[in-house]
């Protein structure tokens, strides 16, 4: 952890341990909506694409607009942070993933709107919670970050795992997605205590000029966004298509291929805790650069050339790898950063850029296999993707900040 940065304290009071988990509560809550929204979408596309008429193209690009839109978004967060506060900007972002569940009732127009609205809210909530969490526990956050990280690879998995059950229960795949809102719900009140608590907490700083392009212009920046990018890229295609892959290569029912994909997704869950604390305690992370890269690549060959085989091995080999490669990811941005500031400028840049990068997998798989009817040409490409993350991994792993332009 870079040093510089101290976590601020409730006026007039004493960090007593409950007090000192409270933000913690709060941050972790929020996570918990960042993935289950958009994730349970995955294993419901076939039932979209009936409910509303949807073709396979369609559904791909409900599929990608998440990605775009955290691209897209992403390079404001830190502008809502100065503007309106951190805590008032992330409350913010949670008041749009709610208005996007809602919104997604409304057939298939209500699906794109909706969607497009609450990534948009998940985006803040992606860039800005490094932040939040470095700006509660200074030089403790890594703790902190490890257990938000958790709670985002939970709600992927519960996403995943619960989206056709939810779907069966309320008898519509769209009334099942709407669901989510309960979740949300409960985040929203959490973090509007927390924000309420934090209202005289002085806002971040503006960014220096020229901090957005920055990152183009600094190695160790851009390192560490492609690394983001990438990983992202393998993760959300997995998130998408692993299910049909499974059942079209190795025939299985959908529902164990539902399961598989969930099971794959919660192996996220213990790195998500450990990875972090583990990876901030030494200057380097190549090592932890290859665990998250080596068992994709062995994944990706067996779902290739042998899927029948052990279908369940090569998903949860997939999973192990994006499982460690996410909360490494934003590991690093905090490892590469001096600052409160810093840290959520390196966030937004590597999280657009990267997010932009990563819209092109579950389009490009989804595409490739409408052109060729199979799964082979897609997941040749993630070989290759996997190969380059490995390489700009290992050079945002060495022990580095990036400049103080970004």
């Amino acid at each position: 952890m870079a040093p510089g940065t101290e976590a601020h304290q409730v006026p007039g009071t004493r960090r007593s341990g409950w007090v000192l988990a409270l933000p913690a509560v709060a941050l972790v809550l929020v996570a918990l909506c960042l993935r289950a929204p958009f994730a349970a979408v995955g294993p419901l596309l076939g039932e979209l694409g009936e409910e509303l008429s949807l073709s396979t193209g369609a559904l791909a690009v409900v599929t990608a607009l998440p990605l775009v839109c955290f691209g897209l978004v992403s390079p404001f967060a830190p502008a809502l942070a100065t503007r309106f506060g951190l805590h008032r900007a992330v409350l913010l972002g949670v008041i749009a993933i709610a208005v996007g569940v809602a919104l997604r009732l409304a057939g298939a127009p209500g699906l794109y709107v909706g969607t497009v609205v609450l990534t948009g809210g998940i985006a803040v909530g992606n860039v800005l919670l490094p932040a939040a969490a470095r700006a509660e526990y200074g030089n403790r956050s890594a703790l902190v970050l490890g257990m938000i990280v958790a709670s985002m690879a939970a709600s992927a998995s519960i996403g995943a795992g619960l989206a056709q059950p939810l779907a069966d229960a309320a008898g519509s795949a769209l009334t099942g997605l709407a669901l989510w809102g309960a979740l949300v719900l409960a985040a929203l009140v959490a973090m509007a205590a927390l924000t309420r608590a934090r209202r005289d907490v002085p806002r971040p700083a503006a960014a220096p000029q020229g901090a957005r392009t920055a990152v183009l212009r600094d190695r160790v920046a851009l390192a560490v966004t492609l690394f983001f990018g990438f990983q992202s890229l393998t993760f959300y295609s997995m998130l998408t298509w692993l299910a049909d892959i499974l059942e079209a290569e190795a025939g299985i029912s959908p529902v164990a291929a539902g399961g598989i994909l969930a099971l794959a997704v919660a192996l996220g869950l213990p790195a998500s805790l450990l990875v972090p604390p583990l990876a901030a305690r030494r200057p380097g992370q190549g090592g932890w650069v290859l665990a998250g890269c080596l068992p994709v690549l062995a994944g990706l060959l067996g779902l290739l050339l042998a899927p029948a085989v052990a279908p369940l091995l090569w998903a949860l080999l997939y999973g192990i790898g994006t499982g460690t490669a996410f909360p490494l990811a934003m590991a690093l941005i905090l490892q590469r950063t001096r600052d409160v500031g810093q840290t959520g400028r390196l966030s937004a840049s590597a999280q657009s850029l990267g997010y932009l990068l990563a819209a092109s997998g579950p389009l490009a798989l989804g595409l490739l296999h409408e052109a060729t009817g199979g799964w082979a040409a897609g997941l040749v490409l993630l070989l290759g993707v996997v190969t380059a993350q490995l390489a700009v991994g290992l050079a945002a792993a060495r022990p580095r900040l990036v400049g103080d332009a970004v």
